[in-house]
């Protein structure tokens, strides 16, 4: 039986490739070899098109939420259903995994608290790194602390809900990937490959440049470019969540 994927797509843009968050989902899919395994639907977070929690409850069933260009505690009006989905879900036991803004929703959705990153913004291909229950965390099998993953958020988490696990960390984020129950939320981009993260930034260039402390020279712009790399050992988390799920 395949797993059935539910994808909740608030990204709200396009690459200049013309893909959007669900390309670049199905295209980490075939790199690990796991797309005969998994059933895809794909549903417009922005416009307030959600699964019904029952059914993504059931056994071989899952929610994704995808990454979004703004931030959780913006005034928008999809996101207070969003929200009140992730709570649905949460209550009965449904496996979720939340990506960059999709971690930001559930931390807020179950209590927690998401805020601007203090430190500015993080962006490219950076180490992370696994607390003790990360690295015990079926998740992250294959994934060796300190290895690189594709970053690019300007808010964070900054406290977790109650009874919620802290799986990774670094130097600019210390809430990277959280676990409560069978929910995970995730800061880093594991379905984006290198090319992806690369168009995010030149979108983002000039706004990085006028707007974040940290990018005040062009040449830290142009060394955040090239620091981007492959994360197959990141890719490999997709995988592991869908293990998870299929057990």
């Amino acid at each position: 039986m395949k797993v059935h994927v539910h994808f909740i797509d608030v990204s709200d843009f396009k690459l200049p490739d013309g893909s959007v968050s669900s390309d670049w989902l199905r295209g980490s899919f075939d790199l690990l070899g796991i797309t005969e395994r998994v059933e895809l639907s794909v549903y417009d977070g922005v416009s307030a098109v959600l699964p019904e929690p029952e059914k993504v409850c059931e056994d071989g069933n899952c929610v994704m939420i995808s990454g979004s260009s703004g931030a959780v505690f913006e005034d928008k009006p999809w996101i207070p259903p969003l929200l009140d989905f992730i709570r649905s879900a949460h209550h009965l036991n449904t496996w979720i995994l939340g990506i960059c803004f999709g971690h930001h929703a559930l931390a807020t959705a179950l209590g927690g608290e998401v805020v601007a990153n203090p430190n500015g913004m993080e962006m490219g291909s950076i180490p992370v790194y696994l607390t003790s229950e990360g690295e015990r965390n079926e998740l992250f099998r294959g994934f060796k602390s300190g290895e690189l993953m594709n970053l690019t958020h300007r808010t964070h988490v900054s406290r977790l809900p109650e009874d919620a696990l802290r799986l990774a960390f670094n130097r600019m984020t210390p809430i990277q990937a959280f676990s409560i129950g069978r929910a995970y939320g995730l800061q880093p981009h594991p379905e984006i490959n290198s090319h992806q993260l690369r168009q995010i930034a030149g979108m983002f260039k000039y706004s990085l440049l006028r707007k974040d402390k940290f990018l005040e020279k062009k040449r830290e712009y142009e060394n955040i470019v090239s620091s981007i790399r492959e994360t197959p050992e990141a890719r490999a988390i997709l995988s592991n969540f869908i293990d998870m799920v299929e057990r």
